[in-house]
């Protein structure tokens, strides 16, 4: 049974937010915002131009750099290096055990810390801005494995469950439901967190959709429509607390 659940998506700081968003059919699609890159570097109409991007639009989450590291016992140099998919993660989990009306102690004693974290994630390219940092003289490692966004949170919250991130490419989220649910059946945990987040921080993603044609050259998504020739790529993160029913 779900018993808590929080998300931020594209133009909805919360899920009451989303909700809105749908019930009155907005379009939350855009350019890609100046603060992630200057697409005019990189975007071409031409789709059989190599190293362009045909496709500047997408979904995106406001305030991403937003995060009080010391809310979260996590020094300021620490949080600064650490992938922005991970430290939305954690906030994003934090709101979800609030809304099932726990603090971390209580659902970590009612359970006896066997809580599972289950988090769905593909490309983390937060990296890469390392890589230009470095090829410019400036020595710093950025944090980039999918898995510490799983381990943060049992880290944080003293979790002793299952502890794992998912990449199976679009259905990770869905995968990550699934095993947490096994989990929860077989008693491995008592409770589980599980959801997913998704950023698009760097060109690169844009750059290997263009390659492969995989990106909508009208920042429209029309799979199932005439002239439809692929999809826009969106941000999003939602966590879910879950409990067997007859404790939740």
């Amino acid at each position: 049974a779900i018993v808590g659940m929080a998300g931020r998506y594209p133009q909805a700081r919360d899920l009451q937010a989303l909700w809105a968003n749908l019930r009155e059919g907005r379009d939350c699609v855009t350019e890609v915002p100046a603060e992630r890159w200057d697409q005019s570097r990189y975007y071409d109409p031409d789709k059989s131009k190599l190293g362009s991007i045909y496709c500047k639009w997408g979904g995106f989450i406001d305030g991403v750099d937003e995060f009080d590291p010391q809310f979260f016992n996590i020094a300021p140099r620490d949080a600064e290096v650490a992938d922005p998919q991970e430290r939305l993660f954690l906030q994003c989990v934090h709101a979800a055990i609030e809304d099932a009306g726990y603090t971390r102690e209580r659902l970590g004693q009612g359970t006896g810390r066997k809580v599972g974290v289950f988090v769905g994630v593909g490309l983390s390219e937060y990296g890469f801005f390392g890589a230009e940092l470095q090829a410019r003289g400036v020595n710093i490692a950025i944090a980039g494995a999918p898995a510490s966004i799983a381990n943060r949170i049992s880290y944080h919250f003293n979790f002793s469950g299952p502890s794992m991130a998912i990449d199976t490419m679009c259905s990770s989220s869905l995968t990550a439901l699934h095993l947490a649910c096994e989990a929860l059946r077989h008693g491995r945990c008592e409770a589980a967190i599980v959801g997913g987040v998704n950023l698009s921080l760097h060109p690169n993603k844009y750059l290997l959709l263009a390659q492969g044609k995989f990106a909508s050259s009208k920042g429209r998504c029309e799979a199932f429509g005439e002239g439809g020739d692929g999809y826009v790529p969106a941000e999003g993160v939602g966590a879910l607390v879950l409990k067997p029913l007859e404790q939740a």
